[in-house]
């Protein structure tokens, strides 16, 4: 074939692609995550309490699996009875069905012994339950003791509904008021109730007004202090920065009064709730179970896991026997006691690869902070996942889930595992010492300060480089903020 372009000619030969089929052997390590792997390592970041619910939703899910209360087999140290049943070796992970007739399970005659109440008379679990009153109830329940027109206590309980979890209003009182037909001399008459309600600066609009109501009720119970509750009632109306960071002798002269009756004043405005509402927040305090304990023996320590709770499992005997019974036992019942006999198996292993994962970790932190545990926080040493992780040859994303919320109770007090690890300063003399034990130095350092004259952040950079520890002020500063602990100019007393 040939193409004219002006004056060239180019001949075009014809072009042949052979394509071969080639077989070659080639072999690579790879590492599947089948669904029994992802439970194992499912099982490790779980804490106590959600170990608890996995365990008792598997036994749930699997028949197979019961809770043993054999009390004569003890778990030493980590190890747990072998699993004596014979898996079968069928790799097939389809699942079959089994009716389980739960009808004819024997009930004991408890008819005679109840009583003859009926059981809509018994309140609820829920209802028996103690628990302290929300803000919303304290509130109504104020509302409810009071003696006003039922116009007024209609708007004073919108305006309760509309207070929010710290303690302001969040709506205009007047609006409310007109959301159900009433005025402005309804609403002010129904905000001035609700406001003169425990606790006191409830119901505010601003930090100020908030503030104010708080200084009202001081002064209707402490008349002999009148003079500092009017002064304090001056000092807000102006700029509450400069009460947060108070400069007496000018704020002394712009009132023509002395510094003493400044600091009095400032004094009083401090012990003000700046969030009333905050008291009944619904937070609670959960009590915490450590995982592990970790106690001391002659000049050793001992880690103990702590297994309370957690129930014993084994598998079935009986429908371990249907499992491998290929006479008396239909087909699918077989498979499906099959599949279900070695879900059961890796379960009961998973567990104790759990414990005895969690042992290792929780050794290598004791060898690694046995001083701390000696002596205190102020010999805690720097520490990071990795050099857990090669000291027990385990990858360093296995020591990261099992120090994910857990806690061990050590002779320095029950401590989460991450309190372990974080990062360190390098001394003068070359050693590294923890930024834990620089803020507890530095805690130290401010609590044992002159009121009069607190450390400066630079002033405590330079007591820590005496003793050793190179360390910036603005790592100071740093290291302040996360420990709460406010400015030198915030926290400075003067002399009364």
């Amino acid at each position: 074939m040939f193409i004219w372009a002006k004056n060239f000619v180019f001949e075009v030969k014809e072009i042949h692609v052979v394509l071969q089929h080639k077989m070659s052997l080639r072999a690579e390590q790879r590492l599947v995550m089948t669904a029994m792997l992802r439970q194992a390592i499912g099982l490790l970041p779980l804490n106590r309490t959600e170990m608890q619910q996995a365990v008792q939703q598997e036994m749930l899910n699997n028949p197979l699996l019961e809770e043993t209360h054999d009390e004569e087999k003890e778990i030493i140290d980590g190890e747990m009875p072998e699993l004596r049943v014979d898996v079968p070796e069928n790799q097939n992970d389809e699942r079959g069905e089994v009716e389980i007739d739960w009808e004819n399970i024997a009930q004991d005659n408890f008819d005679d012994f109840l009583p003859r109440t009926p059981v809509d008379d018994f309140p609820s679990y829920e209802q028996s339950l103690a628990r302290p009153d929300t803000l919303y109830e304290h509130l109504e329940r104020q509302l409810g003791l009071s003696v006003v027109p039922e116009p007024i206590a209609r708007v004073a309980e919108q305006i309760i509904g509309n207070v929010n979890e710290e303690g302001y209003l969040e709506a205009d009182a007047e609006e409310l008021a007109a959301n159900v037909g009433l005025g402005s001399l309804e609403a002010d008459r129904a905000l001035g109730l609700v406001q003169g309600f425990s606790p006191p600066g409830i119901a505010a609009k601003t930090l100020q007004e908030c503030l104010f109501i708080q200084l009202k009720n001081i002064e209707l119970s402490a008349r002999n202090n009148s003079f500092s509750v009017d002064l304090a009632r001056v000092l807000l109306q102006g700029d509450l920065e400069k009460i947060g960071e108070p400069q007496y002798a000018k704020l002394a002269k712009a009132n023509g009064v002395d510094v003493d009756d400044i600091v009095q004043a400032i004094h009083i405005i401090r012990s003000l709730d700046p969030y009333p509402g905050l008291r009944f927040s619904e937070q609670r305090v959960e009590t915490v179970i450590p995982d592990v304990s970790v106690t001391k023996r002659g000049d050793a320590y001992e880690v103990t896991l702590n297994d309370d709770g957690l129930p014993l499992l084994r598998v079935n005997p009986q429908y371990a026997a249907m499992a491998v019974d290929k006479t008396g036992t239909s087909p699918d019942t077989r498979k499906y006691l099959e599949e279900k006999l070695r879900a059961a198996a890796w379960f009961v292993k998973s567990i104790e690869q759990r414990r005895q994962t969690i042992l290792k970790v929780c050794r290598s932190i004791v060898r690694f902070q046995k001083d701390f545990l000696d002596h205190g926080v102020g010999h805690l040493k720097p520490l990071i996942l990795r050099d857990v992780a090669q000291d027990i040859e385990m990858h360093e994303s296995t020591v990261s889930r099992v120090t994910t919320g857990k806690y061990m109770d050590t002779p320095q007090g029950v401590l989460s595992f991450k309190y372990f690890f974080h990062s360190g300063l390098e001394s003068n003399a070359g050693e590294n010492t923890s930024s834990l034990a620089v803020k507890e130095i530095i805690r130290k350092m401010v609590a044992q300060e002159n009121p009069e004259k607190p450390l400066t952040d630079q002033k405590i950079a330079d007591r820590l480089k005496q003793d050793n520890v190179a360390i910036a002020r603005r790592t100071v500063t740093k290291y302040r903020k996360e420990l709460r602990i406010s400015p030198t100019s915030k926290r400075r007393k003067m002399r009364q």
